[in-house]
C-alpha cells in the first residue's frame, strides 16, 4: 500500500513541477483535440444525471434501487467537468461579457423555467385553497428565494409535498455560479504567477475549508456546518482539478496508461487510506476526463442534443409528483418508470421549444 500511495503522490507531484516548468498559462494541444472532436463527455453527462435522479429516488421513495455512484460523487464529478469545459472555453476567448453570455444563456432559460412550473403547477397539487395558496407569504418567498439562486431560503411551497423541499437538487447552482465567477479571477492570477502557486493556493484553502466544516459539524452536531461545507470554497477541490487535467492534458495524454489505474485504485480506497481522501478530486477528474477520452463508442451522441442538464434539474419535482400521486404504493417499478419517462419528457421538450432556441441566437451582438 505504501508503493501505491508513493507513486500516487509522485504522479501528482510530476504534474504539478511540469506545470511550474511551463513558465506560463497553457493548454494541451491536444485538449483541444479531444474537446472539440471525438469524445463522450456526453454519455458521462447522462451517467451522472441518472446517478443523482436514482439517489433522490431512492431516498424521497423509499425504493432500494442501486446504481454504481452516489449521488454525491455525481455532483462531484459535474464540477469536475465544469472546471475541465468551462475553463477551457474561457480560455479560447477571455471575453467577460462573451463568457457571460454563454453562461447565461446555457444556465439560466431552463433554471427559470422549471422554478416557474414548479409554482405555477403547485396551486393543483397544494391542500391549500387556490386563493390561499396564491397570497401565501411562502409562495412569494419561495418564488423571490429560487429566482435568485437562495434555494435554502425557501424550498418548500405552501401545502404541497408534506412541506418537503420541492425541488431538492436546485441547491447546486448558486455553487455552479460561483465557480463560474470565479474562472476570469483565476484565469488572471494564474497568467500573472503562473498556474503552479495559484492551484496549490485553491487546493489548500478548499482542503481546509471542508476540514474545517467537517470538524465543526462533528463536534457540534449542527447540520449547518454540513450545508456549508458543501458550499462553493469545498466544491472548489473539484472544479479546479478538472481544470488542472485541461492545463496538464499534454501530460496526462501521454501518461494515462499509468495515471487512470491509479486514480480508479485511489476512489475506491479513498476511505480505507485517510491521506488518499485529499487526492481523491485529482483522481476523480482523472478517471472521468480519462474516460471521455478512451471510451469511443458513444460519440455519435455528439450529433444530437444533451438533456442531461434538463435531466438533473427537472428530476426531483417528478419524484415529488409521483409521490403525490400514490405511484410508490401501487408498484415500485412502475413508480420507477413514471419518474424516468416524466423527466425525460420535460427535458426534451426544455430542450427542443427552449434551451436549443435560446443557444442558437446571441443575446449580445459579439466582436
Amino acid at each position: 500500500m505504501w508503493y501505491f500511495l508513493r507513486d500516487t503522490l509522485y504522479s501528482i507531484v510530476f504534474i504539478l513541477v511540469g506545470m511550474r516548468t511551463s513558465g506560463k498559462l497553457w493548454i494541451g494541444k491536444s485538449a483541444g483535440e479531444v474537446i472539440q472532436g471525438e469524445n463522450s463527455f456526453d454519455i458521462i453527462r447522462y451517467f451522472l444525471s441518472f446517478a443523482v435522479l436514482v439517489g433522490h429516488f431512492r431516498v424521497i421513495t423509499g425504493i432500494p434501487y442501486y446504481f454504481p455512484m452516489s449521488s454525491v460523487d455525481a455532483v462531484h464529478g459535474f464540477f469536475i467537468l465544469s472546471g475541465f469545459l468551462v475553463f477551457y472555453s474561457y480560455m479560447r476567448n477571455p471575453d467577460i461579457r462573451h463568457y457571460t453570455e454563454r453562461r447565461t444563456r446555457r444556465i439560466l432559460p431552463p433554471y427559470v423555467f422549471i422554478v416557474t412550473l414548479c409554482w405555477m403547477g403547485g396551486v393543483l397539487v397544494s391542500t391549500l385553497p387556490v386563493g390561499e395558496y396564491l397570497f401565501s407569504a411562502q409562495l412569494w418567498k419561495y418564488i423571490a428565494a429560487n429566482y435568485s439562486f437562495l434555494n435554502f431560503i425557501e424550498p418548500a411551497l405552501p401545502g404541497c409535498f408534506q412541506g418537503e423541499a420541492v425541488n431538492g437538487s436546485l441547491w447546486t447552482m448558486k455553487v455552479e455560479i460561483l465557480l463560474y465567477i470565479t474562472v476570469p479571477i483565476v484565469y488572471y492570477l494564474m497568467k500573472k504567477f503562473r498556474p503552479f502557486p495559484v492551484f496549490i493556493v485553491i487546493f489548500i484553502f478548499s482542503t481546509l475549508y471542508n476540514e474545517l466544516f467537517y470538524y465543526l459539524n462533528e463536534k457540534t452536531g449542527n447540520e449547518i456546518f454540513g450545508i456549508l461545507k458543501r458550499q462553493v470554497g469545498g466544491q472548489l477541490l473539484y472544479f479546479y482539478s478538472g481544470t488542472l487535467v485541461l492545463l496538464c492534458f499534454d501530460y496526462f495524454r501521454r501518461y494515462i496508461k499509468f495515471l487512470f489505474p491509479v486514480a480508479v485504485l485511489v476512489c475506491y480506497f479513498r476511505y480505507d487510506v485517510p491521506l488518499l481522501i485529499y487526492v481523491e478530486p485529482l483522481a476523480f477528474a482523472v478517471v472521468l476526463i480519462g474516460c471521455a477520452y478512451y471510451i469511443k463508442w458513444f460519440v455519435f451522441m455528439r450529433k444530437f442534443g444533451n438533456v442531461a442538464y434538463g435531466i438533473y434539474l427537472f428530476h426531483f419535482p417528478v419524484i415529488q409528483l409521483s409521490i403525490w400521486l400514490g405511484i410508490n404504493e401501487k408498484s415500485h417499478i412502475l413508480c420507477f418508470a413514471f419518474c424516468v419517462a416524466g423527466t425525460l419528457l420535460l427535458s426534451i421538450l426544455s430542450w427542443l421549444l427552449l434551451e436549443k432556441p435560446i443557444l442558437s441566437n446571441r443575446m449580445f451582438s459579439s466582436k
